[in-house]
């Protein structure tokens, strides 16, 4: 019998995906008997500093989207000069440390921790580096030749790496981890019967986001509970002032949600969804199959994979409150338009991610036999 594994799984708080997917995988390796520690680098190196740029990614859904914008492309422009890797080195003593405390079989990024693949040749020549992308484009930021392998969600992040050197061997398709519940049949019936829903109107779903920071979202909410043979279900994440204001709401047609731990069943009762296009949730849409209208995407990663679902079909892009429910009201009444929406999801969709990265990284790991450290030199 195969020795279990000691897995570490590098992961970062700024937005809540690469925490997601990290305890995601965490999952799927204990459940094969595997030890996992789960690290947040940037917090364990600096927790100030790692606060102060966590509060600047929420405040970039807002008044800083410009300021992120020009921030993200300089990094896309600079991502392999000298003086951005050596940024990375502040993290390099944190990150030995975890290594030599908790003598990992591999490491699975699943942030652009490019520092882990950087030490590698150096410090930890036959530890594996493994990388989940959790966008459908790819910051240069995330990509080094040391990396053993990339898991990701398309042809779009495929294309990117193999322009950058990586050879198609390192990379694998296999979607982005979501927890288990995404790739179960759910019966619509009885979930619309459970949310008192009339299964006569159409039922748009609005996910204000995690943090609950989807732009403008009560007049949204306003306009579309006027909408004829339409039903709302807004979905405020752990904005509870968010909650509360549009409780407050004279709404008809319009139900009001916060936080929701099965969200996956407000994915399968929607006939279309409005969204911002995280890569998480975007798997989510994959996952179950719902036509979305993507609105005011950020600039930078979420604007790359906004454009690139709209060029698959997969998703229409509006960018204000105008263009928004014109694309509502042609979607509602569409449905060969919906149909091929679902069509376009349908082609990058490649199954149960989790397993499929699980599967692949034990296989690796099971054909090495013996790992070396040689930490104690910095």
């Amino acid at each position: 019998m195969l020795e279990p594994k000691r897995i570490l799984i590098l992961t970062c708080s700024h937005g809540s995906g690469h925490k997601m997917v990290a305890n995601t995988l965490k999952e799927g390796f204990e459940l094969q008997g595997h030890r996992v520690s789960v690290r947040d680098l940037f917090n364990e190196t600096n927790p100030t500093l790692n606060r102060f740029i966590e509060k600047s990614y929420l405040l970039s859904y807002s008044i800083g989207s410009n300021f992120y914008k020009r921030i993200y492309y300089d990094c896309e422009d600079n991502a392999h000069k000298k003086f951005i890797y050596n940024l990375w080195h502040f993290t390099d003593r944190t990150l030995l440390k975890m290594i030599n405390e908790f003598k990992p079989d591999c490491i699975i990024n699943t942030y652009p921790y490019t520092i882990s693949s950087i030490m590698k040749k150096e410090f930890y020549p036959d530890i594996k580096v493994f990388t989940v992308v959790t966008d459908f484009c790819i910051p240069m930021a995330w990509i080094h030749q040391d990396t053993d392998r990339y898991y990701i969600a398309c042809e779009n992040v495929e294309d990117t790496l193999l322009y950058e050197g990586i050879p198609q061997s390192k990379i694998l398709k296999t979607g982005i981890p979501l927890r288990s519940a995404f790739y179960t049949h759910e019966n619509r019936r009885k979930l619309i019967k459970k949310y008192n829903l009339d299964s006569n109107k159409m039922t748009l779903i609005v996910f204000a986001g995690t943090y609950g920071v989807l732009k403008n979202i009560k007049e949204i909410c306003r306009r579309a509970d006027r909408i004829e043979n339409l039903q709302t279900l807004v979905i405020c994440g752990n904005n509870h002032s968010l909650e509360q204001e549009l409780s407050l709401e004279a709404f008809k047609n319009t139900r009001v949600f916060g936080f929701a731990s099965n969200i996956n069943e407000f994915y399968t009762v929607g006939d279309l969804m409005i969204t911002k296009p995280g890569g998480i949730t975007l798997s989510e849409v994959v996952a179950k199959n719902i036509p979305v209208i993507l609105y005011n995407p950020t600039p930078g990663q979420e604007g790359e994979n906004a454009q690139w679902f709209k060029r698959q079909g997969a998703a229409v892009v509006a960018n204000n409150i105008s263009e928004l429910f014109l694309a509502i009201e042609a979607l509602k009444d569409n449905e060969l338009k919906r149909f091929s929406m679902k069509s376009a999801t349908n082609k990058i969709f490649y199954g149960h991610a989790t397993s499929l990265i699980t599967e692949d990284v034990l296989t690796q790991l099971n054909s090495d036999e013996s790992i070396s450290y040689r930490t104690e030199s910095l």
